[in-house]
């Protein structure tokens, strides 16, 4: 299996427009630093390629049929790529949570065929068992475990920690690997989403490798991040970026 990590930011993106916070300039100086709103591809080793959110164009990065689209929740800058996505040529299978749904997109979803579904609910795409979970955050929000063969990845964002129905979810079907929200910086305590230690140690106790991503430019610039995530949890932890290709 693996992950490619097309947008990794949360709704801003970084750099932000206008803003002069340190992690928007240095992303201005660094093409790596900069991030898009968050996208996932899963791609299997039968080359099945499925996306979690479309929070970006995907035309420059991902040509290929996807077998389905998973929603986290409807939340803009998780589904701005969708409006691009519904005129593809074909029919795409579409899962989302309903509350919140973009009533555009419901009202002309063109060839995405729409099916809501709720956290506990489990799904197949090919190879694929994909399990969907609850997750901290507003409107209805669920991330998924998905599990091929042998190997779990956890995508787990938008939340701020997790559920305890969750976590013993995940504890009992221990992913490989997490991918989770990590928007703000060390020490920043919100309400919606993680800081940086939150989604580290909720990553760790869960996973045997955790990356973190929707990272925020309210969080520290990318290489002072890098820098902070390196000497606090060493390799089992690092930080997503945009183009990053994981294979587990």
């Amino acid at each position: 299996m693996i992950l490619y990590f097309l947008g990794t930011a949360a709704s801003e993106g970084v750099p932000n427009e206008l803003c002069t916070c340190p992690a928007c300039r240095e992303a201005r100086r660094f093409g790596f630093a900069r991030r898009k709103p968050p996208t996932l591809a899963v791609i299997t080793k039968y080359k099945d390629t499925m996306l979690i959110d479309v929070g970006t164009d995907t035309t420059d990065y991902l040509n290929a049929p996807l077998k389905a689209i998973f929603l986290t929740h409807w939340h803009k800058d998780h589904t701005y790529g969708l409006y691009k996505m519904r005129w593809a040529a074909r029919k795409i299978p579409f899962y989302a949570p309903k509350g919140g749904a973009d009533l555009t997109i419901l009202s002309e979803p063109k060839n995405l065929e729409i099916n809501f579904i709720k956290a506990g609910d489990v799904l197949r795409v090919n190879s694929l068992k994909v399990t969907a979970l609850k997750l901290n955050h507003q409107p209805e929000t669920v991330g998924y475990l998905i599990e091929g063969r042998r190997k779990r990845v956890a995508i787990l964002y938008d939340t701020k920690g997790l559920p305890e129905e969750t976590f013993k979810i995940l504890k009992k079907r221990k992913p490989k690997v997490v991918v989770i929200d990590a928007t703000y910086a060390p020490g920043i305590d919100r309400p919606d989403h993680n800081n940086v230690d939150e989604a580290a140690e909720i990553g760790l106790e869960v996973a045997e490798r955790v990356y973190l991503s929707h990272i925020s430019h309210h969080n520290l610039p990318f290489t002072k991040l890098v820098k902070y995530v390196s000497e606090t949890y060493g390799d089992n932890v690092s930080v997503a970026y945009d183009g990053l290709v994981v294979y587990i």
